[in-house]
């Protein structure tokens, strides 16, 4: 019998081997559609989701208190939307006994909500050298000799504590803890029970990534309390450590708080004679009047405005003056541009009293209001990704001082980077600037700006 080469026995297993790897199975990929499966649309409330057994649920959503579905997402981090109210879309599958909705996209519903809440309850900021966070405003807290701050209702006869936190040193055992959760960008621990009466009791431990210390929150709650679970949220997803990140924090509120005293101004002021007859004088040269029939009306109206005797007559004057001069002027440059237009059903309206105008933000696009600056009256940013400085923008547009301003579009291109100026009145302007990656973005964003 003759042998088989050693050489060619290694690479018959070889052979073997590489055959063998070909028909090893591959991670199933959740998002791989099946032919019967369509996107859904379901809208609620979402909050986190525990149980005691394997399951790849995170999240639960809620619709007036009642489970609409638990949801999972590989897409969305879930954890960013706690306590807000979104509509998403998404696949339902069935995992053994329960059904999970896996989220592909998602939209806020609750914004302007917010922000009108933000407004009458702004949070407090709990602050130290080294670490801050925010708490509600109808929450106080008390500090015990032992460095515990303990958390409970202002309106609350009872005096009942239901958050408790602590700054300890790391210990031997915490250095061999496995992190579960990753909140505020702190790894930690997170540990879920219920009590006697049916309240669940959160422990939740932050490592901190500057200090050898730690930070523990104990919440308490029963499950009706959805606003104090929010508020355990916005704590949580606030927490800031580190010194110069402190002063940034407490910078910024000082700058939202001046903004908010910005908006209080009356969009029409108290107007003096003088102010009256400058009125008429620029109503008297506006180019965009078109006849002398249409100039007498203005006047009239403005006169109107100027005299009126109370607030009720102003307003609906200024909307008549406001209407005539829209009806007897017209913008060049308005849609006679090529780009693909981004606005549908599921944009986003964003209107300014203060600063007289609206557009719509085309889906898929965050965006803040950073206020004045120096060189322009309003700084607007925009970006595919939720951000909080200015710098983070990708898309720019402000509302410049000019006196000869532009009473036409014009966009320049340079190197890539776009600035698009655009009419507003004589004295001012918009101007839009970015790549020319987000070229469609910035035209659609213009083309839906009214002047007020």
């Amino acid at each position: 019998m003759k042998r088989i080469p050693k050489l060619l026995l290694l690479t018959l297993f070889s052979f073997s081997i590489l055959l063998t790897a070909c028909v090893f199975p591959e991670k199933e990929d959740p998002f791989i559609r099946l032919p019967e499966e369509e996107l859904e649309t379901i809208s609620g409330e979402i909050f986190p989701f525990s149980v005691s057994v394997a399951t790849n649920a995170t999240h639960r959503l809620e619709k007036e208190g009642k489970l609409v579905s638990y949801i999972a997402s590989e897409i969305v981090r879930l954890a960013d939307f706690e306590g807000r109210r979104v509509e998403m879309e998404g696949i339902t599958r069935q995992e053994k006994m329960r059904e999970i909705f896996w989220v592909e996209s998602v939209k806020l519903l609750d914004i302007e909500e917010q922000k009108e809440a933000g407004e009458d309850q702004p949070d407090e900021r709990f602050i130290t050298k080294r670490f801050t966070f925010l708490f509600p405003k109808d929450w106080e807290y008390s500090l015990s000799p032992d460095g515990t701050a303990y958390f409970l209702g202002k309106n609350d006869p009872a005096r009942r504590v239901f958050l408790t936190f602590t700054v300890t040193d790391l210990t031997k055992k915490d250095k061999n803890v496995d992190p579960n959760v990753l909140i505020s960008n702190l790894a930690g621990s997170k540990e879920i029970s219920t009590d006697e009466f049916g309240r669940e009791r959160q422990d939740i431990s932050l490592f901190s990534n500057l200090y050898d210390q730690k930070y523990q929150f104990i919440f308490t709650h029963s499950f009706e309390e959805f606003e104090k679970k929010k508020g355990f949220f916005r704590v949580m997803n606030s927490f800031v450590e580190g010194e110069e990140n402190v002063k940034k924090a407490k910078r910024d509120d000082m700058k939202a708080q001046a903004a908010k005293e910005a908006d209080k101004i009356r969009e029409i002021p108290s107007l003096t004679t003088e102010t009256k007859d400058d009125a008429l004088s620029n109503i008297e040269t506006t180019p965009q009047t078109k006849t002398q029939e249409a100039k007498a009306e203005v006047k009239k109206l403005i006169n109107k405005v100027l005299d009126a005797d109370t607030n009720a007559e102003i307003k609906d004057s200024r909307k008549e003056v406001s209407d005539l001069i829209s009806k007897s002027s017209s913008k060049t440059g308005k849609n006679i541009v090529d780009y693909k237009n981004l606005i549908d059903q599921r944009a986003f309206d964003y209107e300014s009293t203060f600063y007289g105008f609206s557009m719509k933000v085309p889906y898929g696009f965050w965006f803040r209001n950073f206020g004045q600056s120096e060189t322009a009256i309003v700084q607007i940013g925009f970006a595919k990704f939720d951000f909080s400085d200015l710098n983070e923008s990708q898309v720019w547009l402000i509302i410049r001082e000019d006196s000869n301003a532009p009473q036409e579009a014009t966009e320049i291109n340079e190197n890539n980077y776009i600035t698009i100026d655009y009419p507003r009145d004589e004295k001012s302007h918009f101007r839009i600037s970015g790549s020319a990656n987000y070229r469609d973005a910035m035209w659609s964003i213009l083309n839906t700006i009214e002047v007020q």
